[in-house]
């Protein structure tokens, strides 16, 4: 295969320049050049050179404000001549033939080489993962929301997020390819069989970089509530990513319900809309969001509690806001065919 070299360090550049003119995340563009990610991760590394196939589909993908570096054409096997004389040389002077000893420990440091270039083909060899690190978008804003509703991590390789079996049955399913579409992995659902869990569905992804990450993003290990989590300053900053991830924390640690009163004479049934959690930071930037779009939530006495309780509030979070989670919705819906039925005096 005819081969690009650039000058040391070009390649890099130039690589770069294609991610930032596409658009696209590292593993999109690997698939788009159709390569695995970790031949690309060896390319971004110049650890080797590019082909002459995949530079033609790069300059397509990024293009024509892509500036391409000066560079060598190397014809069909330039190689294999050299590397023929060079390594057999070498290995029959330091190992001697094969099937010996020295030569099957050669082939043995091969096949590891094997196995970490191409990680897909060996499942259950514990290489760290490559994932692809997101942007900032309103995807990522909202798993962030997600995450520290519901989410966590204990240690250095794997994040658990849980969900209710019933309420979030179709939920977790649109988590779990959020997290694919985001970081390129894939996630393994759990349904917990033992009495006290046997409502929870866990989905868990296990990626070493992916903790990285979160860490990263000032969301650390271990208990929640004692690490008084807060959501990352990128997202306060931006008003639309404080919304995407505000719906991610009502849709997991919120929701809607219903309240009813009766003086004997008028029926009152009405929506309202909680979040919960013993975080102050949470609380607080779940507050002051919703002050900011022009609600008026109230806070429980336990001030662990935010509430809206207009029934206009509430549709009006639903359209600006919206939820992820069907279930929150079909609540809100249902809610508005009860109150049509009973014919209740809403306040």
């Amino acid at each position: 295969m005819t081969r690009i070299k650039f000058k040391k360090g070009l390649q890099s550049k130039f690589l770069s320049s294609c991610f930032n003119l596409s658009g696209l995340s590292w593993i999109e563009i690997a698939k788009k050049i159709e390569i695995s990610q970790r031949t690309l991760l060896d390319w971004r590394r110049e650890k080797y050179t590019i082909s002459q196939k995949a530079l033609e589909k790069l300059v397509k993908l990024a293009g024509k404000s892509l500036k391409i570096p000066q560079y060598t054409v190397l014809p069909d096997y330039w190689s294999i001549e050299k590397a023929a004389k060079i390594g057999g040389k070498v290995t029959a002077e330091k190992y001697g033939g094969p099937g010996t000893p020295e030569g099957r420990k050669k082939g043995g440091e091969i096949s590891q080489k094997k196995r970490k270039l191409f990680p897909e083909l060996y499942s259950n060899c514990n290489l760290r993962k490559i994932i692809s690190i997101p942007r900032k978008s309103s995807a990522l804003a909202e798993f962030m929301g997600i995450f520290l509703g519901d989410g966590g991590f204990s240690n250095d390789f794997q994040i658990a997020i849980s969900f209710n079996r019933i309420n979030g049955q179709n939920y977790y399913e649109k988590v779990e390819k959020l997290i694919e579409n985001l970081f390129g992995i894939k996630s393994v659902v759990y349904k917990l069989s033992s009495p006290v869990s046997k409502n929870v569905i866990r989905l868990v992804a296990s990626s070493v970089e992916l903790v990285e990450f979160l860490e990263k993003n000032k969301i650390k290990k271990g208990n929640k509530v004692r690490n008084q989590v807060d959501v990352p300053n990128w997202i306060k900053k931006n008003a639309k990513y404080s919304k995407d991830c505000l719906r991610g924390l009502i849709d997991t640690d919120g929701g809607v319900y219903y309240h009813q009163h009766s003086n004997g004479k008028w029926e009152s049934f009405n929506i309202g809309l909680c979040f919960t959690n013993k975080s102050k930071p949470l609380l607080a930037f779940v507050e002051k969001v919703l002050i900011s779009e022009g609600f008026h939530p109230k806070r429980s006495w336990s001030g662990d509690n935010i509430f809206l309780y207009r029934e206009a509030e509430v549709l009006r979070y639903e359209r600006e806001i919206g939820f992820t989670n069907i279930h929150q919705k079909k609540r809100l819906l249902d809610y508005l065919k009860i109150k049509k039925r009973k014919g209740a005096r809403v306040v």
